[in-house]
């Protein structure tokens, strides 16, 4: 009797497939009550191990549900391979080589947009609060005490990142391996902060470190029947899971997913290691050719998405090579034929109708009153992202020696350069009673609901006053942006104000002209003297 292969099974009522696999009979003992997590589609469920793994696919569709099923199975394979093989103990060489695709993780995705130097400063501060124990190593209370708190530290601040790679590879290390482990995390994750802190100041010379690192091989065989390849969507998930942990932009998640599917659906297959770098050129013409994009974006989207993925693939030994490099896209001069920012009249008329809206008959949520009515205003006397505003709590906006704030900080949402930074409020705001209306406002967001149930509900407020913009205010010139388009406004004001570059800078959270202007608090008290020189926007004689 031949027995059936695992696959998908149906719920006969919600209509759901799920994956049941029985626990392997020598290991129900040992697999029995223990968590695991698995790849379910994109997000991870934990599973409490039984006599056998039951989960769902949280999906309908067949055809997604046999991909989730075969990355899920898969999952299992290693899982059973390392329970099999027990804790093991690794080689001073396989502890560097892991710690190398740690470093490898940090010191190559980021290298693109590094952020300040002072962020690396800041990490390389932490890692070496932890390696000395936190607080009872800097107290020297007694080596016992002492060799604890490194124990627990060094736990806490690299063991989410080497748990990660050790459940990547199925594997479980004796106490002995993971405490060298976590040691060697600690130094590639202070070598990486120390290149990426070289490349904020625009030195990019060869990384030197990476060779010293070897090649990752793992102890665990991986079973030849876990999966019969690996898939892009596999590839996909991975990136998207790195993205996760180094606490990456949901955006391009979000953005890069639909280019994917958009390949495979090109291709009319899943198979990652056949694709070719012709395929991908053929993508690229026909893309273009038609019309249906352009270079720029080709280069700054579909490109880099596949990039992305194919490099994590590499990195991880899920693929031998990326496809992607060598393909370009044609160098296409942009074309503008109007400023980008608005003009005085556009301005004008945005800040008319954001005023009016205030006692806007039509019926609408508060929220969505609200922003109308003071986002605008916002975003005209700070350049500020219109992403960045919309996600404001009553608690970012504070007052200091008589100075009325506003805080961006990466707490509240997404930030660009993941760094805090303080706008003072232009006195023209507080005149017209924004720090009052908020007084009846309680601690959470002011432009979006608060039980909204969008991965990030500031961006639907965002986009939904750019429609409004379009649709109702009449601001309708397709050659600029309708949320950024107040940052190029404030930049040529600022420039006829006379404020200097450095200081627009830090209001706007633009990048630093040089390493100097990183220097220096952004103090309420200076960066209000700046603002205030903004001039009035005047939209009729009582205001």
């Amino acid at each position: 009797m031949v027995l059936p292969m695992p696959r998908p099974t149906k719920h006969n009522t919600t209509g759901v497939y799920y994956l049941r696999v029985r626990v392997p009979s020598y290991l129900r003992d040992k697999a029995k009550g223990r968590s695991i997590v698995l790849d379910i589609g994109p997000k991870k469920a934990k599973v409490t191990i039984g006599d056998a793994v039951k989960v769902s696919l949280q999906t309908k569709d067949l055809a997604e549900a046999k991909e989730r099923f075969r990355i899920a199975e898969t999952n299992l394979a290693m899982i059973w391979e390392g329970l099999s093989n027990g804790p093991q103990k690794l080689t001073n060489k396989q502890v560097f080589a892991l710690a190398g695709r740690f470093y490898r993780v940090f010191a190559e995705t980021l290298e693109d947009n590094p952020g300040s130097t002072a962020m690396w400063q800041r990490v390389k501060e932490a890692n070496d609060f932890a390696a000395k124990g936190g607080p009872l190593g800097m107290l020297g209370i007694g080596n016992e005490a002492k060799a604890k708190g490194i124990a627990r530290e060094m736990e806490d601040r690299f063991g989410p990142f080497l748990d990660v790679f050790l459940n990547e590879e199925g594997l479980e290390v004796d106490t002995d391996s993971r405490r060298r482990l976590l040691k060697a995390f600690r130094d590639a994750g202070d070598r990486a902060a120390d290149k990426l802190e070289r490349n904020a100041e625009g030195d990019y010379a060869v990384d030197t470190n990476d060779a010293r690192y070897p090649a990752w091989k793992s102890p665990v065989t991986r079973p030849e029947n876990a999966s019969a390849y690996v898939s892009i969507g596999q590839l996909f998930k991975c990136w998207q899971k790195q993205q996760e942990t180094l606490g990456g932009a949901k955006s391009s998640v979000r953005r890069w997913r639909p280019v994917v599917d958009q390949f495979i659906g090109f291709l009319g297959h899943d198979h990652a290691e056949k694709v070719t770098r012709a395929d991908i050129v053929r993508w690229r013409q026909e893309l273009i050719e038609s019309g249906k994009i352009s270079p720029n974006t080709f280069k700054k989207t579909n490109r880099a998405a596949l990039n992305a993925i194919y490099a994590v693939g590499v990195d991880q030994l899920l693929v031998a090579s990326n496809p992607v490099i060598g393909v370009k896209a044609p160098s296409q001069k942009r074309v503008l034929t109007r400023p980008q920012g608005f003009t005085k009249e556009e301005a004008i008329t945005i800040l008319k109708a954001a005023t009016e809206a205030e006692a806007d008959p039509l019926h609408m949520a508060d929220h969505t009153r609200f922003a109308r009515r003071w986002l605008p205003w916002l975003c005209a006397y700070s350049g500020a992202r219109m992403g960045e505003v919309a996600q404001l709590r009553r608690q970012d906006v504070y007052v200091k020696d008589g100075i009325d704030c506003i805080r961006i900080t990466p707490e509240a949402g997404t930030v660009k350069d993941k760094e805090v930074r303080v706008i003072p409020l232009h006195p023209h705001l507080v005149e017209q009673g924004f720090v009052e209306a908020l007084r009846s406002k309680p601690e959470g967001p002011l432009f979006y609901p608060r039980n909204s149930k969008d991965e990030e509900p500031w961006g639907v407020t965002r986009d939904n006053l750019a429609k409004w913009i379009r649709k109702s205010v009449g601001v309708t010139d397709t050659r600029i942006k309708p949320n950024h388009a107040w940052r190029h406004r404030f930049k040529t004001v600022a420039d006829a104000a006379e404020i200097e570059v450095k200081y627009q800078n830090r209001i706007t959270g633009h990048t630093a002209a040089n390493i100097g202007d990183f220097y220096g608090d952004n103090e309420e008290k200076t960066l209000f003297r700046e603002v205030a020189k903004i001039p009035r926007y005047v939209i009729d004689e009582n205001t």
